[in-house]
């Protein structure tokens, strides 16, 4: 067993197919597959099952999978180390974001690392928070952005910022400046599905508030909720990262909800193993650097960042959901505005 079986076996674990990793490693399937057999043999165990379905791994195989995950980081690492001292950090970073971060984020992260670490390959993932958190305690991500996350052995959990979620109307639906949550209630809602931190959070203002409401549907992509809203199919409650551009276009617009905002907090979570890697170090500082840059100049609104240096403060005063400035009138900061009346 060497470094390039313990590769061809983590490919075949993640991929779930012996033909699909074999063309990802540019090698011939009864060739990998022989290399699988002989790992077997050598390890005097089962490793894989396959089936028509697939190949997943056994109990064993996860175990194999895990530690050879650690392996082949310490390896990149080691080789990343010997050349960091003339060479800019390199490898391959798995990153992962839930949808609505994703939009505002993602491609100004990948321009960014083109420009300055031009040897680290970036794999982006979109999924929901909790299978990202999922994703980094298993090691299939190196680091990923969550909402609300909670303390983990295998997670090093930075926050980052607090998000304030909005209720999302169409232009044409008449409403005041702000909207009540027993309003919001009432109307015919388009909601994401469970476990995602927005629907949980909207569940619960409900029912501390003893109210009932009426769910049109429920979807995972946030393009069909604004999409929905836009054909005034219904309401939807969401943060200013997953509508903004929606907004500046005019297609729905945002309302802040009265009484009580509703507020979540974006977390970095990291993988405990990876967190050493120096392209995972140089990945993380970027994104931190992009998040910060985007508050800043505008474009991400409704939110207030966080640092690890300051004492815990009270939720945020309610902010009303700015109107789309053009590049030229962009504040140099984003200040948050409460909304009159």
């Amino acid at each position: 067993m060497d470094i390039r079986h313990l590769r061809y076996f983590v490919k075949v674990v993640e991929l779930r197919n012996i033909t699909a990793a074999a063309e990802a490693l540019f090698i011939a399937q009864p060739s990998l597959s022989q290399h699988m057999s002989n790992l077997e043999s050598e390890l005097g165990v089962s490793l894989l099952e396959r089936s028509v379905h697939g190949t997943r791994a056994t109990t064993m195989g996860e175990l194999l999978y895990r530690h050879a995950k650690t392996i082949l980081r310490q390896f990149d690492d080691a080789h990343s180390a010997i050349r960091r001292e003339s060479e800019a950090p390199s490898g391959r970073v798995a990153i992962g974001f839930p949808t609505s971060t994703s939009r505002i984020v993602a491609a100004p992260l990948l321009a960014c690392l083109q420009e300055r670490y031009p040897l680290i390959e970036l794999e982006l993932v979109e999924a929901s928070s909790g299978d990202l958190v999922a994703q980094v305690a298993q090691d299939r991500l190196a680091l990923a952005v969550t909402m609300n996350a909670r303390a983990d052995a295998r997670l090093r959990i930075e926050p980052v910022l607090e998000e304030e979620l909005f209720a999302v109307l169409a232009p044409a639906h008449r409403t005041p400046r702000t909207l009540s949550v027993t309003a919001l209630a009432a109307l015919p809602l388009l909601l994401p599905t469970h476990p995602n931190s927005v629907r949980v959070a909207t569940e619960r203002l409900f029912n501390e508030r003893h109210l009932s409401f009426r769910l049109v549907a429920e979807t995972s992509a946030v393009e069909i909720l604004v999409l929905a809203v836009e054909r005034g199919l219904g309401a939807t409650v969401l943060p200013t990262a997953a509508f903004a551009l929606a907004q500046h276009h005019g297609r729905v617009r945002g309302v802040p909800i009265a009484e009580r905002p509703l507020v979540r907090e974006l977390s970095l979570s990291l993988s405990v193993s990876a967190a050493r890697s120096p392209a995972v170090q140089s990945v993380r500082e970027m994104l931190l650097r992009v998040i910060e840059d985007e508050v800043a100049q505008g474009r991400w609104q409704g939110v207030r960042l966080l640092s690890a240096a300051e004492p815990p403060r009270e939720r945020p005063a309610r902010r009303a959901v700015p109107k789309p400035r053009s590049g030229e009138d962009r504040p140099a900061r984003s200040a948050p505005r409460r909304p009159a009346g």
